[in-house]
């Protein structure tokens, strides 16, 4: 249980740097997402434990890539927080609390960006070609006409296939999030894959 508190513990504090309301709680959450979904509960499980037996199989995960996947769920966890602040017009409230300054990038900020690139990057590889493509230029700062000229095709099918693919990236991320698949494809943040139209 020591090394459950020490993670849970510096979850907590990682919470209440993203502006959590309810740090702890959203910490557990994190965690208790991460024992529904298929991929992390093993290596939930075997580095939770009391003590590991010497005939215990390790997971395919390591402890780095577990924080990695624990701070991804947990920022995703607060993020769905402010969301149902806003939507209960408390923004202010969330806004008012105090500014906890947050340093320069540490080695566990290091993990926790690669975990959320390689989200992305499986994400983005979920798409079908077209999608992928447009989505890949858009991002890259191509505009609407450009991409059109390149795919051959017309601006409204671009802009169509942008936004089905940011609605695709969202869902798959809640999926991915909630444990509802084992390797389907998801974005980083959700709001960060709607493609705005220039």
């Amino acid at each position: 249980m020591g090394e459950y508190r020490n993670i849970v513990g510096a979850l907590t504090l990682r919470a209440a740097r993203l502006g959590s309301r309810d740090p702890e709680g959203a910490a557990q959450e994190s965690v208790r997402r991460s024992l529904a979904n298929a991929l992390s509960r093993p290596a939930v499980e075997y580095y939770f434990r009391d003590q590991v037996t010497p005939d215990a199989e390790p997971p395919i995960w390591t402890l780095a890539q577990l924080l990695g996947w624990l701070h991804a769920v947990l920022r995703y966890v607060v993020s769905e927080e402010r969301a149902r602040v806003s939507s209960r017009r408390e923004i202010a409230a969330v806004d008012a609390l105090p500014e906890i300054a947050d340093g320069s990038p540490t080695q566990l900020d290091a993990m926790i960006d690669a975990e959320l690139r390689d989200i992305v990057r499986e994400c983005v590889m979920q798409l079908n070609d077209r999608r992928r493509t447009a989505l890949l230029l858009r991002l890259s700062g191509a505009k609407y006409d450009e991409i059109a000229r390149r795919l051959g095709t017309k601006e409204n099918t671009v802009a169509t296939w942008l936004h089905r693919a940011s609605r695709e990236l969202v869902q798959n991320v809640r999926r991915r999030m909630d444990g509802g698949g084992a390797r389907v494809a998801s974005a980083s943040s959700p709001d960060a894959a709607t493609v705005s139209h220039a």
